[in-house]
């Protein structure tokens, strides 16, 4: 009885093996799931182990995906996972530990599961222009038959992602390289093992990515080729966070979808949407959400609207001292003035014989000290009010030259340092200010991609 109801499910169900390629993350399946050689959170450890050491700081997602068309074909399934990485950075372990977990609902046929740690380096090898880095997983894999039965195998990953610089990349991952048997009773099935390659650019905030991915015959189905392309561009808004638009096509020797998506992050947190529509088969449409967190990431826009707030208070602080210095220096100007005038009386006094001499000679030399005094103090605040004149040149300029360089070794967005630049060329400008390192630096941002 239980194998004839089984038998049943299998014929109502989408034959294809446990396990198939169906997507992680809302980011990935807008882009059409080209995301080989794409890094920087936790779906890497889906796509190509060998991303998992880019995050710079923490990151989890959780992810929720109601999935109808994958590259194998039609299917009806819902899929819940999460993941975590976990950066280390020490000189002997320079990279990333990423924890993942998956439950999927294949509706009519049987429950899967799966558990994996994964590790991803950090500049594996470097080379004059490229970074290597390498990666690879372990998973436990668990399928659960609704007619009974089922098996647990463990299950292997590898991935090598090569970096140009921070605008090019190319990845090859092999998933499922053992192709573990999840047999149940007189049902054979394996997972079959996926060859995945591909190339992406990103330039400022703009993306684009191709993927070509093989999955070899499994369960007596023949092999799947297909090829994905994706395009993800970011707008930063001044204070609601940053926009994501996706889009991405999957042309498959099974099926063939068109997937678009957006996300929105805020607070180092991450919520992204994507669709799939299908160009071929049954009009049903395919649906995932997921949130994302960040810790321990610096936010570029908010270092940098820091750094130009602290900057705005010290010019303030200058600005008043300066202004301190100038209502000293005429103050004492006006002590000068009226020391004169006195000077000026004793003299008249004893060239009209209208004081002793003696008494006339002490009052002008307590005069004369009284002069010479003011005299210093009027010298020292006119060198102060000097001073600070030109540090709002030279000082200033050196002071504005180094927040900028600190701004660039936190990793601020290349649109913001060239407004820094053309600020710092604005304002010193004919000052008599060596502005040469500046306008290289600005040569350097427009002529970067």
């Amino acid at each position: 009885m239980r194998m004839g109801l089984l038998g049943v499910l299998l014929a109502a169900a989408p034959a294809f093996a446990a396990f198939e390629d169906a997507g992680w993350s809302p980011r990935a399946i807008a882009m059409g799931s080209a995301f080989t050689a794409v890094s920087g959170d936790a779906s890497a450890a889906a796509y190509n182990p060998a991303g998992l050491g880019q995050p710079k700081g923490y990151q989890y997602s959780s992810n929720y995906l109601r999935q109808l068309h994958i590259p194998a074909g039609e299917v009806a399934q819902d899929q819940m996972n999460m993941a975590l990485i976990v950066p280390i950075r020490q000189e002997l372990l320079n990279g990333g530990f990423g924890l993942t977990w998956l439950y999927t609902d294949q509706e009519k046929l049987s429950i899967d599961r799966s558990v994996g740690v994964g590790y991803g380096t950090r500049g594996f090898m470097e080379f004059d222009r490229a970074t290597l880095d390498i990666g690879g997983g372990l998973k436990i894999l668990s399928r659960n038959l609704r007619g009974g039965g089922g098996s647990t195998k463990p299950d292997l990953d590898f991935g090598m992602l090569l970096r140009f610089g921070d605008r090019y990349a190319a990845g090859l991952s092999v998933l499922n390289l053992n192709g573990p048997r999840l047999d149940t009773g007189s049902v054979g099935d394996r997972v079959p093992a996926t060859l995945r390659v591909g190339i992406a650019e990103t330039v400022r905030n703009f993306t684009w990515a191709l993927d070509f991915s093989k999955r070899e015959p499994s369960g007596g189905h023949r092999g799947a080729a297909v090829v994905a392309a994706g395009l993800e561009y970011w707008a930063a808004t001044a204070r609601a966070g940053t926009f994501a638009a996706r889009a991405g096509l999957g042309m498959g020797e099974a099926l063939k979808t068109f997937n678009y998506g957006a996300g929105w992050r805020i607070f180092g947190g991450q919520l992204d949407y994507a669709m799939t529509l299908p160009l071929s088969g049954t009009p049903r449409l395919s649906h995932a959400v997921s949130m994302m967190f960040r810790f321990g990431e610096a936010d570029p826009e908010r270092e940098y609207e820091r750094l130009l707030k602290d900057e705005l208070r010290y010019r303030q602080g200058l600005t008043d001292s300066l202004e301190a210095a100038e209502v000293r220096q005429w103050k004492l100007s006006e002590e000068l003035a009226r020391l004169r005038e006195q000077l000026e009386a004793l003299q008249g006094e004893l060239e009209g014989r209208k004081a002793s001499e003696s008494e006339a000679r002490a009052r002008l030399k307590a005069l004369q000290d009284r002069h010479k005094a003011a005299q210093d103090s009027y010298e020292k605040v006119k060198e102060e009010a000097r001073r600070l004149k030109e540090k709002t040149k030279e000082e200033l300029y050196r002071e504005d030259w180094a927040s900028y360089q600190r701004m660039k070794s936190q990793g601020a967005p290349d649109a913001a340092l060239a407004d820094q630049v053309k600020r710092i060329l604005r304002q010193y400008k004919d000052t008599g200010v060596d502005l040469g390192p500046a306008n290289q630096e600005l040569l350097r941002l427009l002529r970067k991609p």
